[in-house]
């Protein structure tokens, strides 16, 4: 018994959504999500029943079930309650984007970020082109209109590393930049990182210079900063008379500032002998001893006074 046409129609249409893959609504993916299961609608002669005002009912309820594939299970019962396919899509696209005056927010928010785009520290040319064809996607979805592929590009091209200057006034002036493709843009400059990249061994090669110089300037500048601690027989040598030159000189300067003479060794200088009382160490002009004579004469004059004091108590 073979089958009829709705049933080769059903079979067929659950093999080809069984076959496509249904990416899953979140609260930040509505651009790539809707685009997705717009491609996927349009691939099984879907689509339609969503833009139409009243579509057949079958084919409508084939679009809202396949639909159904790419959003969370607690949506399912809200968009079921509604009349057609259309309806629940307009429904998703409100949750996500919210109302005009919402949209409008937000595509002011994302033009800023659209016009103050730059690189990142390191960021490849792959990564920049993600990011930009990201913000630019999210605002056709708003309704802004006035972010196309010519004006992407223009501003990959003025935001550029100033190592790729070259290869933009190549492409400046041999392109026209209002048919010129992101996909080429991205195309060319990728080609363009390729050979300023370095290699994997040029990397591995200037880090371990690196490293060898940042330990020998260490070791230089220990060395310098103190000469005591430096390693090897003629190092400890200096070491021990840059220790003996600093005791010299300090002795000098006690010597200098005490008033004594000090030899070329550093220690002190002995005196001659003094003439008045032939003792070493001083000489006769610094001799606090007193001549025989004049010892004599002040004895005698203390006696007498000692004479006169008896009288005069007697």
């Amino acid at each position: 018994m073979g089958m009829s046409g709705e049933e080769s129609m059903d079979r067929a249409f659950n093999q080809a959504a069984g076959n496509l893959v249904w990416p899953m609504l979140t609260r930040t993916n509505y651009q790539e999500w809707s685009s997705h299961i717009q491609c996927n609608l349009e691939g099984m002669y879907l689509w339609d029943a969503v833009e139409s005002d009243k579509p057949e009912r079958r084919r409508d309820r084939l679009a809202l079930g396949a639909m159904l594939r790419g959003v969370p299970q607690e949506m399912h019962s809200m968009l079921l309650n509604k009349k057609s396919v259309k309806e629940a899509w307009e429904a998703i696209k409100t949750m996500c984007l919210g109302e005009d005056r919402v949209k409008e927010v937000n595509a002011q928010k994302l033009l800023g970020e659209f016009e103050s785009i730059s690189f990142k520290p390191g960021e490849t040319i792959d990564d920049f082109a993600i990011r930009i064809t990201k913000l630019a996607t999210d605002l056709k979805g708003l309704g802004e209109t006035s972010v196309d592929d010519s004006r992407v590009v223009r501003k990959f091209l003025r935001v550029v590393p100033s190592r790729y200057n070259q290869v933009v006034v190549a492409i400046e002036m041999f392109s026209d930049l209002k048919t010129l493709t992101i996909e080429e843009l991205v195309g060319r400059h990728r080609a363009a990182e390729e050979r300023f990249e370095p290699t994997v061994e040029q990397v591995t090669e200037k880090t371990a210079k690196l490293l060898l110089t940042e330990e020998e300037w260490a070791a230089k500048h220990k060395s310098r900063a103190d000469p005591d601690s430096s390693s090897g027989s003629g190092s400890k040598g200096r070491g021990r008379y840059v220790k003996k030159d600093r005791s010299r000189a300090r002795a000098g300067g006690e010597g200098r500032d005490s008033g004594t003479k000090l030899t070329s060794m550093g220690t002190p200088r002995q005196k001659g002998r003094c003439h008045k009382c032939n003792i070493y160490g001083h000489f006769a002009k610094e001799c606090k001893t007193k001549p025989q004579g004049e010892e004599r004469q002040e004895a005698a004059h203390h006696a007498n006074a000692d004479q006169e004091g008896a009288l005069l108590v007697a």
